[in-house]
C-alpha cells in the first residue's frame, strides 16, 4: 500500500500546477501594489486636457438586453434616449437591439431641442 496510484499523482500534479499559477498571479498583484504611481510609465495620461473643446453632449450606445447597464445609465447617471437612437428616429423601431443614450454637459443648453428638424449648426 506504499505506492501512490496514478490518479493520486495526477491530482497532486494538478494541485501543484494550480498553486504555481496562483503564486505567479499573486506575485504580479504584489508587484503592482508596490508601485508608487502606476501611471508613471505613461506620462501622456498624467494630465487630461480637453484641448479647448466645450462638448455639449455625451453619447453612448447600450444594448437593450443588458438591463443592468441600461438601468445604470438611465437612472444613476441620468442619461436619456437620444433623438438619434433607432427607437426615436423610427428607422428600426423595436427591432433594434440597442439604444443611443445621451446627456448634456455644462456647456450644453438643456432647454435647446431639435424639434422640427436640425438647428442649422448651432450645436455642432
Amino acid at each position: 500500500m506504499g505506492r501512490k496510484s496514478s490518479k493520486a499523482k495526477e491530482k497532486k500534479q494538478k494541485r501543484l500546477e494550480e498553486r504555481a499559477a496562483m503564486d505567479a498571479v499573486c506575485a504580479k498583484v504584489d508587484a503592482a501594489n508596490r508601485l508608487g504611481d502606476p501611471l508613471e510609465a505613461f506620462p501622456v495620461f498624467k494630465k487630461y486636457d480637453r484641448n479647448g473643446t466645450q462638448m455639449k453632449k455625451v453619447m453612448l450606445t447600450v444594448f437593450k438586453h443588458n438591463h443592468g447597464a441600461y438601468q445604470f445609465f438611465r437612472e444613476a447617471l441620468q442619461f436619456e434616449i437620444d433623438d438619434s437612437s433607432p427607437s426615436m428616429s423610427g428607422c428600426c423601431g423595436e427591432d433594434c437591439s440597442y439604444e443611443i443614450l445621451s446627456r448634456r454637459t455644462k456647456f450644453g443648453d438643456s432647454h435647446h431641442s431639435h424639434v422640427g428638424g436640425h438647428c442649422g449648426g448651432c450645436c455642432h
